[in-house]
C-alpha cells in the first residue's frame, strides 16, 4: 500500500500586476476547495489579472525556482513598431 505525499501550496498575494509568495503554506486538504487554489502558474496568472488584487493558492513545486516574484501583465507589443527585416 502506497500512501501519496503530502502537497503543500504556497499562499500568494497579487498586487499592482505582481505575484509574491507570502511565506505561509498550507496542506492540500485546507486549500483544495476554495476558488482561488489555483492548479498551474498560469492558472494563477490569468486568475490573477481578471480579479485582480488578491490572495491566491498555488502548489508549492509549482512557482519558478529562484524567482522573488512574477509579473502578471506585460507590456503589449504593437506589430507596426517591431522593425521589418530585410530579407
Amino acid at each position: 500500500m502506497s500512501m501519496l505525499s503530502q502537497q503543500f501550496y504556497d499562499e500568494i498575494r497579487v498586487y499592482d500586476g505582481f505575484a509574491e509568495r507570502t511565506g505561509v503554506q498550507f496542506d492540500r486538504a485546507t486549500v483544495r476547495r476554495s476558488a482561488v487554489c489555483c492548479r498551474s502558474l498560469m492558472e494563477l496568472m490569468s486568475k490573477g489579472r481578471a480579479s485582480g488584487d488578491g490572495t491566491f493558492y498555488l502548489r508549492t513545486d509549482l512557482w519558478p525556482a529562484g524567482v522573488e516574484r512574477v509579473e502578471l501583465q506585460k507590456p503589449w507589443v504593437v506589430i507596426s513598431s517591431v522593425p521589418r527585416q530585410e530579407r
